[in-house]
């Protein structure tokens, strides 16, 4: 079976898992399975929901957190012949009128809790001609109850998707403050999904921590579980994170490295005060019992954390993707080879390096920005390949990151310097929470948040020259114009996107939120 839609990603999960329990979630402190066949039901009823309420094609904005419903609603979205918008629940009113004006969006559904911010970007965008509220569980389990009555799929005969039509606009991070809707067709995101580079275990337990307003999550966790016949538990608040891993019990998890961090430095905590424990016992105190793996993506993962995990019984890997490849690039295996390095290629597409640059062509790429066909020119070659902006090299089929083109520092005498790849040696330094390196005055300049949680004890003058140490270290480990001439230390974490990343422009000019 072809598979080049989202509804024909659904059908092959009914044909192979129809019984198998596809989500796991806690309601009112008590674990609720969701079966493949359940979870197609209920996409099917939110389905013919949305078509009633408007049978015209529309650009749909969608704001809630993270839960089940959440996930059948945006499906639904798209399964409806729709274009699915999803924001993040914090957004401001004035970064949603912009974004809602940019991506053309005439309806809103959102959460109970939003509608009074939903009335007053209506107030300013008055494209915005419908707003729904979703409600809490019990609205959804009426909407399902109500809609799977349907003798017929009224809709089903107009819902015959072009594979290429847009079915998602996802804004991206805003790193250098210019946020753009990235295009994501059915086919984009079933073609992303289905590849067996890598594939679940049918015993595996995935555990969802990322906002699903990103492609990274939602095609990641969801549709890739899907494909997979994988089980997906739903953690809801980060905050509820430790209690959760423990409930749940999962198997593997996908994650940003700042929430590695955080799990290895909870994990030594508890070694340290147990120091009767076993390696292993210490991490299943944090992550359960069954947890074995995890991939890395948004950010470089040091060999010496791999290598740290490697001893208390979990496979640490990287992965490597952008919004505008749906998101994946790259995947692991977890293998040995695939250890060091950012991934191993899916083997869908096609990926070059050309003058360094990491370049990718295929079913996978967006259809470009929407309303940008200069940005969306700009950023793909004479023969069709997307320049990522990264800079890197393939080797054995796997991908080596070394930075990116738009952060490099060009110094007086003509030197270009990557400061991810200065920032990436210190990734091996517990005491060094976070560092962005930059250029000032044609020098190299760092400035670091400390490890606050481990080293709470020490004084800021300790601290300074514990950290002074390890630049010199660092220092003689490179080049002499790679070198760090002047270090800073700052009493607050830096500014970041949703999905991690630091905000380089903010801080560059001075705009970061204090």
């Amino acid at each position: 079976m072809t598979i080049q839609t989202i509804e024909q990603l659904l059908q092959h999960s009914i044909m192979h898992f129809a019984e198998k329990d596809f989500c796991r979630f806690l309601q009112n402190d008590i674990i609720i399975s969701k079966t493949y066949q359940q979870f197609f039901d209920d996409c099917a009823a939110m389905r013919r929901y949305i078509r009633e309420k408007d049978t015209t094609r529309r650009h749909i904005a969608f704001i809630g957190k993270t839960n089940y419903e959440y996930i059948v609603c945006l499906t639904s979205i798209i399964l409806s012949g729709n274009v699915a918008v999803p924001f993040a629940p914090d957004i401001s009113v004035a970064e949603a009128v912009q974004l809602f004006r940019d991506a053309d969006v005439s309806m809103l559904f959102c959460e109970e809790d939003f509608l009074e911010k939903a009335n007053q970007i209506k107030q300013s965008y008055t494209q915005l001609d419908k707003i729904h509220s979703l409600g809490d569980s019990r609205w959804y389990e009426q909407i399902f109850r109500t809609y799977a009555d349907y003798k017929t799929d009224v809709d089903h005969a107009e819902q015959q998707t072009n594979p290429d039509d847009c079915a998602m606009i996802i804004f991206t991070s805003g790193t250098t403050g210019n946020r753009k809707g990235v295009m994501l067709s059915n086919k984009n995101l079933a073609h992303n999904s289905t590849y067996n580079a890598y594939r679940m275990d049918d015993d595996d337990v995935s555990f969802s921590i990322l906002p699903m307003h990103h492609v990274f999550c939602y095609a990641c966790d969801v549709l890739k579980t899907i494909y997979d016949g994988g089980t997906l538990c739903l953690n809801g608040n980060l905050a509820d994170l430790y209690k959760n891993l423990l409930i749940f019990e999962p198997t593997i998890m996908r994650i940003v490295p700042a929430v590695c961090k955080s799990i290895l430095t909870k994990i030594k905590i508890i070694e340290k005060r147990n120091p009767q424990l076993s390696k292993r016992e210490a991490a299943e105190r944090i992550v359960g019992k069954n947890f074995r793996r995890m991939i890395a993506g948004s950010a470089f993962l040091s060999a010496a954390i791999i290598d740290e995990f490697e001893k208390y019984g979990i496979c640490a890997r990287q992965g490597y993707g952008m919004s505008e490849c749906s998101p994946r690039i790259t995947t692991s295996d977890f293998s040995d080879t695939c250890k060091y390095s950012n991934g191993i290629l899916l083997g869908i597409d096609e990926v070059r390096v050309e003058d360094g640059e990491i370049q990718v062509k295929g079913d996978s790429v967006m259809l470009g920005y929407y309303k940008k066909p200069q940005e969306t020119a700009a950023v793909f070659t004479e023969d069709g390949f997307l320049q990522t902006g990264d800079l890197g090299y393939i080797e054995d089929g796997h991908v080596y990151l070394v930075g990116r083109k738009k952060n490099l520092i060009i110094l007086s005498n003509g030197e270009n310097i990557s400061p991810e790849e200065i920032e990436n040696r210190f990734s091996d330094y517990s005491l060094i929470r976070e560092i962005l390196v930059f250029a000032d005055c044609d020098s190299i300049v760092a400035e670091i948040y400390p490890n606050i949680e481990l080293y709470g004890n020490l004084t800021p003058e300790e601290t300074e020259s514990e950290i002074s140490k390890i630049v010199d270290e660092v220092n003689l480990s490179m080049p002499t114009d790679r070198q760090i001439q002047e270090f800073r230390i700052r009493k607050i974490p830096f500014e970041r996107t949703t999905t991690g990343k630091i905000k380089r422009t903010s801080f560059y000019f001075g705009t970061e939120v204090k």
